[in-house]
């Protein structure tokens, strides 16, 4: 994770990171989801996970909080990533979606 948010230019957007080894099972069980809740002291109504799978969306929903979709991460249908607030095709098109609200 730490090359792909270096690559993205947004490693310091995220300064607390979880990973497999902070959960005893993998999506769509919750432990994950709850682990990263924790390590950023965040709240399940004021965090939003963004993920590229069914699992993601499931593990979210499993922990209490909204999940936003992107269609970049696989060959799943948008039915398969239903329960998601919104799916966009990437971070790119979620980036945009962001700067427009913010503007």
């Amino acid at each position: 994770m730490s090359a792909l948010l270096q690559r993205a230019g947004v490693s310091d957007l995220v300064p607390a990171r979880t990973s497999k080894d902070d959960a005893q099972e993998s999506k769509p069980d919750p432990d994950i989801v709850q682990a990263a809740l924790a390590k950023a002291h965040a709240q399940p109504e004021s965090s939003v996970m963004v993920g590229d799978t069914p699992y993601d969306i499931e593990a979210a929903a499993r922990s209490g909080i909204g999940a936003i979709a992107l269609r970049c991460g696989g060959y799943w249908t948008d039915h398969s990533l239903r329960g998601a607030r919104e799916i966009f095709d990437d971070p790119e098109a979620l980036l945009a979606f962001w700067r427009r609200l913010v503007s």
